[in-house]
Parts: structure tokens; sequence; C-alpha cells
């Protein structure tokens, strides 16, 4: 049951002749205009962010609209909002009689869709409570803004709302019984995350190869080498699939040791030197094109961006470092032949590296697709818990520096987290290390292999 529709709208701010496209919620009261200044006011963060923003607002909508009647207050309807994101909202028997048909949320994207709604709220009250002092007054709020000002100022008062009261997750036993169990609950961690060990080879050469030319003897003719490329970059140069088409053409040049010195550029705040423009400047400029992150997921340029540790912070770019080196001096031989052979300019109408065969950018949805056949075609399943999507390239190359014995500050810096911490995830040992590492550690002369050579001579 929605009681709202999402548009998107080109949004004029001044006299200037920029404007800001943004997702606009429109409710049965008209405009939810509330929201709308608030994404002005955070209208550069990043365009994922600023999606699931708005579908969190809904969700809150719907809920408050289908539930408003059940409550002696509003307090307990909030609270009740985030107890149905994980648990959702269908009955033991199949019955949901808001009928919002919500199923259970894992506890990450409740969280984060709580924690979108908390920003929202905390800046709603600010707003409130400093009305008097606006030199913009805004007109009467409609229901709908009632109720978000509402959550706002239990917000603000209560500081349960929507912060630590989210800490208490509903306990197991809620879960309705006409889902799976496991449906909202953390996956936690997984022994499989890497790719699957000794087969990076066979993808990436027998994997990746073009129709029609299986058999050719020319690297260039035989494979698709923009794919070998972006997989090279995630599996020995530990970048996030995303990150890889933010790269310009320009990003990329032999660097003195024989590698290819790869710069990943912020794709709005990035620029070559301290006189030349930022990227998001020159895209608007030269190209009429806005920086990938700030389209929406479903555009086909869209392209996330996730904030890392930059190596450059005056020109905003970090670098890629190869491990191991040759993977960087392969990739540079690579990277030659798929400028001269495989890229398309598409008439010079945007700087981005890799593009399809019309010329155009290409997209994260075609990398995955040809991902999918490359590993089918090697005879792997293609899953998250096979560890053959995208992502288990970055946990691999992470995995690889662990097994080396990197200091865990080099591993920090390879995979440029801000924090020492993010890196646990990606070097986690496998079942199989930790078979290897506990079988080294146990003594040869322990009590049990006492007993079992006991057993095998009684035999």
């Amino acid at each position: 049951m929605l009681h709202s529709v999402c548009v998107e709208a080109s949004v004029k701010i001044d006299n200037t002749g920029v404007q800001v496209v943004l997702p606009v919620i429109v409710t049965p009261d008209g405009l939810l205009r509330s929201y709308l200044d608030y994404l002005i006011v955070h209208r550069n963060k990043s365009r994922s962010w600023i999606d699931r923003s708005a579908f969190a607002v809904r969700l809150l909508i719907d809920y408050t609209r289908q539930n408003e009647s059940c409550f002696e207050n509003h307090y307990d309807l909030f609270r009740e909002f985030s107890n149905c994101l994980y648990t959702g909202t269908v009955g033991e028997f199949g019955e949901d009689s808001s009928w919002l048909r919500w199923t259970p949320r894992s506890e990450n994207d409740a969280a984060f869709l709580i924690k979108l709604i908390t920003h929202y709220t905390d800046w709603l009250a600010e707003q409130n409570e400093d009305k008097k002092f606006q030199i913009n007054p805004k007109v009467k709020p409609s229901g709908y803004e009632e109720w978000l000002g509402l959550a706002a100022h239990y917000q603000k008062k209560r500081r349960a709302f929507l912060s630590h009261l989210w800490a208490n997750k509903p306990n197991p036993s809620y879960f309705r019984h006409v889902m799976p169990r496991n449906a909202s609950r953390s996956k936690g961690t997984e022994s499989k995350k890497s790719f699957p060990e000794g087969r990076i080879n066979d993808l990436l050469w027998d994997g990746f190869v073009r129709y029609g030319f299986e058999a050719s003897d020319r690297i260039y003719e035989r494979l698709d080498l923009k794919n070998v490329l972006i997989t090279m970059l995630m599996h020995y140069g530990g970048l996030r699939l995303s990150e890889c088409f933010h790269l310009w053409v320009e990003d990329v040049i032999p660097w003195d040791d024989g590698t290819a010195l790869v710069k990943v550029y912020h794709p709005a705040k990035g620029k070559f030197d301290q006189n030349s423009p930022s990227r998001r400047e020159e895209l608007l400029r030269q190209f009429e094109l806005k920086p990938r992150f700030e389209y929406p997921k479903s555009h086909t340029v869209h392209a996330g961006w996730k904030d890392p540790k930059e190596d450059n912070e005056s020109l905003h770019y970090f670098k890629v470092w190869w491990f191991p080196q040759s993977a960087g001096e392969t990739f540079n031989d690579l990277w030659r032949l798929y400028l001269t052979y495989q890229r398309h300019s598409g008439g010079g109408k945007h700087p981005f590296a890799f593009t399809t065969r019309s010329g155009t950018p290409h997209s994260i949805k075609g990398y995955n697709q040809a991902l999918r056949r490359a590993v089918e075609r090697i005879g792997l399943p293609f899953s998250k818990e096979a560890g053959t999507t995208a992502h288990a390239h970055r946990h691999s190359y992470g995995q690889a520096l662990a097994d080396a014995t990197a200091d865990s500050l080099i591993i920090k810096n390879a995979l440029h987290h801000k924090s020492i911490e993010s890196q646990r995830v990606y070097t986690e040992l496998t079942d199989k290390q930790m078979r290897a590492h506990l079988k080294r550690l146990s003594p040869e002369n322990d009590q049990v292999t006492a007993v079992k050579k006991g057993i095998t001579n009684d035999e």
C-alpha cells in the first residue's frame, strides 16, 4: 500500500542557471516540501545515498498512514515502525491487515534505513526549533509534514526515537513464521569470500573470450580486454568495482618500474594539478555530464563512490598498489593493446576509460553480465557464496596480502581504508586456512594422537 510517489524533478535554487535533479516525494496532500528542502541542503551526497534516503522516508510515510490509529502516542508508532523493518509485517498465517506486505530485512539494511531517517529528522528538528529565525518561512505543513515533524520532535526530546532504541534488535522469536527464519538475519562472515583459489588465470584468459574469436592467436582479438582489465584492477589492485568506472583514459600511465601507474580520482573533486579545474567542472564544460555517482542507480552510467582514503588529499586521488607487482606489468601491456585495438572513443563524448563497442561508457551492469558468462564458461557457479561475484576479487587481494604476512598498516593503505578495522573482513581466514594453521600449531605428540595410535594398533 503506497501513500506517496517519488518523481525526478529539476530544482532551480536561485537565479543562476544551475538546476539540481532530485527525487521529489509527493503525497496525497501534495509535495513533501520539508524533505525537498532537506535534499537541497544535502544535494552533494551520492545519488545512491539520496535514493535510499527517499525510500526510507516513504516507508515511514506508508507505515504511519496505515497504522496511525493503532497507537496511543506517536512514540509507540515510531518504535514499532523500526521493529517492522526487522520483522516484516506478514503474520503467521500470511495475514497482514496493514496491507504493507513487508518482508523482513537484514539487520544491516534495517539499521541503515533507520540511520537515514534519523539524519533527516535531526535536521528537521533543528529547522523547527529555529523556525522563528528563518528568513524564508515555510508554508503551513500538511498532515504528512506534521507526522514527520512529530518524528523529529521525539527524536530531539527523547533521543530514543531513532537512536539507541534501535540498538535493541527484536527478539528472533518475533520473526513471522511465514518467512524463512534466516530471511532477516545478518549473514555474518562467510568462509567463501575470495575468488576460488587457482582459478583466476582461467577466468582472465579463458573466461572473457569474444564471440567468434575464440581460436584467435592474437590476444587483442580473442579477449574482451576491458573486462579483463577491470577484473585485474580488482583482483590484483584491490579496487571496488564502482571505482573502476570512474577512471579516465589519462589516469593510467606507464610507471618507472614497468607497471602501470593507475590514479583513481574523486569523481567530482579530483584534479590533475592545483591550477586545473575539478572533474566536476571538466565533465560539465567539455561533455555536459555529471560525476557518475550523481546519476540514479537506474541510469546506465551510474557508479557509486565509497569515499576511500586518498593518497593525495589536495588533488583528491589514490593510487593502485599492485600485488604481485608482475600483475601491474601485465596490466600495462594489456592496457596498450586495449587502447590501440578495442577502445572506442565514441566521438569524444566522454572521457571514461572503459567503453562499449559503440563508444558509450561501459556500465556496471554490462560488466556483471560479462563476468557471469566468463565464470560459467570456466565451469564455476556465479554466486556470492561461491566467491565468484565482482567483490570477491577485492577480498582475494586483501587475503593475498594477509597470506604474505603483510603488516596491517600496509593492508589498510593498499585497500585505501580510513580505519585499520575496516580491512578485517578482507583478511579473514577461510576454513581451509584455519585447518592448516591449527594443524601446524598442534603438538605432534598430543594425547589425542596417542589414543588414535592405540586404536590403530588394536585394529
